[in-house]
């Protein structure tokens, strides 16, 4: 029971050390991907403060995106979210089914820096509801894969991109 104890421990501690090497190597490319994005948009970046990082399990983010627990996890294909209130992002530690492996924590966190940077340029009181915050955030990451030379499967499906940024109102049938 002993030697179950220890590999449990150890395993929990490996993991723990490697979710934290990634998310400062994540913090540490963060103002270069600020740079693309602000070259690639009109978002500015002004000094605004970074947000943290933190990976998590699937279960974990995906709770955290719903605010809620959710039955089957299975179903969940959310591979990260920021959090304006407290100004950091969240990170799954694996990808999801529609992903690779190909650099997927560098897509998610270049995907979601859009929307911190939309947080800080006002665009959340732009938009008609939230999902339209996602258009910019799609066509920025795609533009990060094909400049970094990333798995294009990195990039979201075309239709589930039309669809998940429609407003209630836009569509109501979708909700």
């Amino acid at each position: 029971m002993y030697i179950i104890k220890f590999i449990i421990i150890q395993l929990f501690f490996v993991f723990a050390v490697s979710a934290n090497e990634r998310a400062n190597y994540l913090t540490a490319i963060m103002p270069n991907m600020l740079d693309f994005i602000t070259e690639v948009t009109e978002y500015e970046n002004n000094g605004y403060p970074l947000p943290k990082i933190i990976i998590l399990n699937a279960k974990d983010v995906c709770e955290g995106a719903y605010e809620r627990s959710l039955e089957n996890i299975d179903e969940c294909d959310i591979v990260g979210y920021y959090n304006d209130k407290t100004n950091i992002i969240y990170i799954r530690d694996n990808p999801s089914r529609y992903m690779s492996n190909d650099r997927f924590q560098e897509v998610v966190l270049v995907h979601e820096l859009v929307h911190f940077l939309q947080k800080f340029n006002g665009t959340y009181e732009e938009v008609e509801c939230k999902q339209q915050l996602e258009i910019d955030a799609y066509k920025v990451q795609s533009l990060y894969i094909d400049r970094m030379g990333i798995d294009p499967k990195q990039k979201p499906d075309p239709l589930f991109a039309v669809i998940s940024t429609l407003c209630p109102s836009q569509m109501p049938q979708f909700f």
